[in-house]
């Protein structure tokens, strides 16, 4: 299912080299062994508001787990930017991006269906590297809950 206007993001490139648009998670970049750190790692969103940030998460085959936050998205809502400077550590390494935002919605659309019955304040929307954007709803009293994304779409939210 394709959601019309729903947030992407994406790494761009990493030390200059650009990313595939459909990465597969195997050896989609392979970095020069002269690569020295640290490297620039860019991103790119598309509908998520800025101002916000981009965490990087990097998973080496062996070694611990490393995470980094960018500065603000900068740019517009419709085509943002972000980028984090960043030790890589030898060989093989996995990196992930999320990026999460609140949007109010108290007064604006009635989504009290997905929180049984209670007012809905604000939707947490989580955008990752890879699958659809997560979404949780809310309430005034601070309970939350989880609701596909495409469902609260289909249900007139835009955020």
């Amino acid at each position: 299912m394709f959601i019309a206007e729903a947030p992407s993001l994406r790494i761009r490139s990493i030390a200059g080299q650009a990313v595939p648009a459909n990465p597969t998670g195997n050896a989609d970049v392979s970095l020069p062994a002269s690569t020295t750190d640290p490297v620039d790692v860019v991103f790119a969103t598309t509908n998520v508001p800025v101002g916000n940030t981009v965490k990087l998460r990097i998973a080496p085959a062996y070694g611990a787990v490393t995470e980094a936050l960018s500065p603000a998205i900068a740019g517009t809502a419709a085509a943002g930017t972000a980028q984090v400077n960043v030790a890589l550590p030898a060989g093989p390494s996995t990196l992930q991006a999320t990026t999460s935002y609140t949007v109010v919605v108290a007064g604006t659309l009635d989504l009290s269906r997905f929180a049984r019955n209670e007012a809905v304040e604000k939707v947490e929307v989580t955008v990752a590297l890879s699958g659809e954007p997560r979404a949780r709803v809310i309430t005034a009293t601070g309970k939350a809950y989880d609701v596909p994304y495409a469902t609260l779409r289909a249900a007139g939210f835009r955020g």
